[in-house]
């Protein structure tokens, strides 16, 4: 086994994809040039640069936090696709093992 050897059926179960067998042999082979791309970078000498806070402008800047009028819970309610006891109901995303 490689260092980037990629546990393809994880991956799939973590990012919820659904691949044939040929789809992830082939997505196995790119995750891996990635994985060694990140290795490359790794070994780069970065001694004595300066690291930088944001090396990219926000296309927006921020707004300053006011104080504004929310949506009334009974209209949020009326809203949601699905509601119980006051509370909105969403999918679960979290699943147990």
């Amino acid at each position: 086994m490689s260092r980037h050897d990629v546990d393809m059926a994880h991956l799939q179960r973590l990012a919820r994809l659904d691949l044939e067998p040929d789809e992830a042999e082939a997505l196995a082979g790119d995750v891996a040039e990635v994985l060694a791309y990140f290795d490359q970078l790794a070994e780069v000498d970065t001694e004595g640069v300066e690291e930088l806070a944001r090396p990219v402008v926000p296309a927006r800047p921020w707004r300053a936090d006011a104080v504004a009028p929310s949506l009334p819970q009974a209209r949020a309610l009326e809203l949601a696709n699905a509601s119980q006891d006051g509370y909105l109901r969403v999918p679960r995303t979290v699943e147990e093992d």
